[in-house]
């Protein structure tokens, strides 16, 4: 017996196997029985690494020891049947079904072919079957590294058992039965997601609902305060199909005439319960009535007000819009993509300040507003402006959900609940701008790939790529045929051709950032005289002069300020290196050379950049700034080696001049100091 107390037995009678390290020799062979051990494995499963320098003597003699007590009638010299040794090692002779584990492995084998050829009644009693063969923790009295790791594979083994098992029992539609040991299991194992998805599975086919969102609350809760994360997909999905199937049972809920004296009927008892399956598309809500946000243990309020819906909330489309035909046709193909594979319809446009992502992002929403008939939205999230301030992930809900016809519930677990059940079944159009994480993106996702969602930001946000199945582009500057189009659209065609070589030398500096373009074009037009301020422009400083009075966020230096102020100390050091020096493409050697940074930090540091779309990774190792970028890169560098030089300066003392004068005037006596 391997699964609890290791023992061993012959002709029926126990068998003494000596100290914690023979039995543990013992554990070893038998757990590969009839299988030839080396000394070398065996050394190893008892010592480890550390295995001292008579390990090799102490195996003889526990071997020796362990043939007395397995063949206690054996002569002396005699061969041994039981255990045998050759020249590789040492092999423990055992009947097939003489050891536990082995029969447990067969056990669960026969479950898994039953179970694929529909037998669940039969696989159902296999894992019975393997589980009764436990009787405590696995090796017990046993020592050593193979000792501690068999038991982890195991005690993993044995819970999959027992949630297999759950699993069988609510698939032949008894789930009442395994509650009492998934209830043991999930106290066992609070951070256990399968045990606790199967209880409340189990909890919602008899009908109580309330305890199934308890238990999704008293899960939700430990992630959250233990290791920061919410619950996995599928359980979330089961616990919004509880609420929605609970407020379906609450409408459908008879109500009595008064005059009858009759009571209001009770809740459906558990055997005419819905049934819960995690991977089957939900019922649509009865249109006639709006999905209630929680769940309690007494009857469920009706929310009053009409189907939620939400009107056409799109910010308005930028004026002169100019180019990005390229980039708005791969998105169109992106998104067609998406809705021909059923997968999720979540676009990610990513760039640096300035680039007009919210641009691009709000002409591609009014092109397919009309293919979302339940309607659209724009949310900003304020990751990099005037308002910046890191939102909580459920802030934005509090403005949607009364938007959609619905008050806001009080919780903040129940405002996401109650959001993904609204936007479960419709077609939206949703537009999140100016995302700051992947956790502000994730908690506004429908859930459903119905809906389209188009995410604007300045960070890569690579997770939603990996996690979340976003199609990502990034944007650059505009070509110069581009840039210059749209300057001409704002200044005029004829001013434009008289300062033609100006114009161009005032596009290629700007990078061709619609913003930079957009405020320049601006300053010209109000200005006195045109001319001299095309001049002033031109000749001066750009990442200082493109602003708008009045304005902030007409403010390039402002907005790229944004993006500085929130780089990491090494990615801020970097930056001023890269603006220190006068070429705008640069090598990773080169970098480390300015920054003084190894070429590890060095990396990370780029890394950092490239995902704030500050710097653009051109190639392996070979790094671009934007003209501007470089251009304000330059003054953080000045601006802060002037702050180095005033720190180290030591500060001059004042001269005074003080008069003495003396009886005489002809004595004055002039001091400084």
């Amino acid at each position: 017996m391997l699964l609890g107390p290791v023992q061993a037995s012959r002709e029926s009678s126990r068998v003494e196997l000596g100290s914690p390290t023979q039995r543990t020799i013992f554990a070893v062979l038998a757990a590969q029985a009839n299988r030839v051990v080396s000394r070398d494995e065996l050394m190893s499963a008892v010592w480890g690494e550390n295995a001292p320098a008579t390990a090799v003597n102490s195996v003889y003699t526990y071997i020796a020891r362990l043939r007395n007590c397995l063949e206690p009638d054996r002569c002396r010299h005699a061969r041994s049947e039981v255990l045998v040794s050759d020249s590789m090692g040492y092999l423990l002779r055992v009947a097939p079904s003489g050891v536990d584990t082995q029969r447990f492995a067969d056990h669960l084998a026969a479950a898994r072919r039953l179970r694929a050829a529909g037998g669940l009644h039969g696989a159902v009693a296999e894992l019975r079957s393997a589980l009764r063969l436990w009787q405590g923790t696995p090796y017990g009295g046993a020592v050593g590294p193979f000792v501690e790791a068999e038991r982890v594979r195991l005690a993993e083994s044995h819970l999959h058992t027992m949630e297999d098992c759950a699993e069988l029992l609510l698939e032949l539609k008894q789930p009442a039965g395994p509650i009492a040991e998934l209830t043991t299991l999930v106290h066992r194992h609070p951070l256990r997601e399968r045990p606790r998805y199967l209880l409340m599975r189990c909890f919602a086919e008899l009908g109580r609902h309330a305890d199934a969102v308890r238990e999704y609350h008293s899960l939700r809760t430990t992630l959250v305060e233990e290791q920061g994360i919410e619950p996995g997909e599928r359980l979330q999905r089961l616990y919004e199909q509880v609420l929605r199937d609970c407020s379906s049972r609450s409408r459908r809920r008879p109500t009595t005439p008064a005059s009858s004296g009759a009571p209001a009927s009770a809740e459906a008892p558990a055997s005419s319960a819905t049934s819960v399956e995690p991977m089957e598309p939900v019922d649509p809500v009865d249109p006639a009535a709006p999905v209630v946000p929680s769940v309690a243990a007494e009857p469920l309020p009706r929310v009053p007000g009409p189907r939620a819906s939400a009107a056409g909330r799109l910010v308005w489309d930028v004026p002169d819009f100019t180019g990005r035909e390229a980039e708005l046709a791969q998105l169109n193909e992106l998104v067609t993509a998406a809705q021909g594979s059923e997968e999720s319809a979540l676009l990610l446009i990513t760039g640096g300040p300035g680039v007009g992502k919210t641009a691009l992002a709000t002409r591609l929403a009014h092109s397919l507003a009309h293919k979302y008939p339940h309607g659209q939205l724009h949310i900003d999230l304020h990751a990099f402006s005037s308002r910046r301030g890191r939102q909580a992930a459920g802030t934005p809900l509090r403005h949607l959900i009364p938007g959609m016809g619905q008050p806001t519930p009080p919780e903040p677990l129940d405002a996401r609940s109650l959001y993904r059940s609204l936007v479960a079944d419709r077609r939206l159009l949703i537009v999140l701008d100016n995302a700051e994480s992947v956790e502000q993106v994730r908690a506004l996702l429908p859930g459903t790939p119905a809906s389209l969602v188009i995410v604007t930001s300045r960070n890569g946000l690579t997770g939603l790529i990996a996690r979340d199945g976003a199609r990502r582009i990034v944007l650059d500057g505009l070509a110069e045929e581009e840039a210059t189009r749209l300057f001409a659209r704002m200044v005029g065609r004829p001013f434009v051709a008289r300062h033609e070589a100006a114009v161009r030398r005032l596009v290629a500096a700007c990078g061709g950032l619609p913003l930079a373009l957009r405020i320049a074009a601006t300053l010209i037009r109000v200005a006195p005289g045109p001319d001299e301020a095309l001049d002033a422009l031109v000749e001066g400083d750009l990442a200082h002069s493109l602003e708008i009075s009045g304005d902030g966020d007409s403010s390039v230096s402002t907005v790229f300020g944004w993006s500085y102020a929130a780089l990491r100390a090494d990615a801020a050091h970097v930056f001023r290196a890269l603006g220190a020096q006068s070429e705008r493409e640069v090598t990773l050697p080169v970098v480390a050379a300015l920054s003084g940074f190894d070429a590890a930090g060095c990396r990370r540091a780029l890394d950092a950049l490239v995902d704030a779309s500050l710097v653009r990774e051109v190639a392996r190792n070979r790094f671009r700034l934007n003209p501007l970028v470089h251009s304000y890169g330059r003054r953080m560098a000045a601006e802060r080696a002037k702050l180095v030089r005033q720190s180290r300066c030591p500060a001059r003392l004042p001269t005074t001049v003080t008069t003495i004068t003396p009886s005489m005037a002809m004595e004055r006596l002039e001091m400084t100091s």
